[in-house]
């Protein structure tokens, strides 16, 4: 958080916690550009932006426009545009009207810079595993 520029803006949280598990409290940022280090890089603390954007044609590449392909949250009553916004978030990850939520039977992992790989699930133990065919 010491090095948010000055036009943006930390809404809620903040704060260097001593404990275990994460480094900030929930925080949420507003005001970060595009461009802004916050805004292109994976804050685990929790920390989240909040970035305007006119429409959805606007919003996708704003979010594809990063390094990392970890998660992306849609929060919709429309199940068109969460499908949509499935299909179009280059993501490991897409929850609708939820974050975080891990289900075993699924594969947890990110493309781009956030992971060479998925964990959790038959598809993530395949991404460790070599096959190989020997016939006698």
């Amino acid at each position: 958080m010491e090095r948010l520029p000055d036009h943006a803006e930390v809404v809620t949280g903040g704060a260097a916690l001593s404990r275990p598990g994460h480094s900030h409290q929930a925080t949420v940022v507003a005001g970060a550009r595009q461009k802004d280090e916050i805004a292109r890089s994976e804050a685990f603390g929790p920390v989240v932006t909040i970035q305007p954007f006119a429409d959805e044609s606007a919003a996708f590449p704003m979010a594809n426009d990063v390094p990392q392909g970890l998660a992306a949250s849609v929060w919709t009553r429309d199940h068109d545009r969460a499908m949509r916004a499935s299909r179009a978030l280059q993501t490991g990850i897409v929850w609708v009207n939820t974050h975080g939520t891990m289900v075993s039977a699924m594969p947890h992992g990110g493309v781009r810079h956030s992971g060479f790989g998925s964990d959790l699930s038959l598809t993530g133990l395949l991404d460790y595993t070599q096959v190989k065919h020997v016939m006698l």
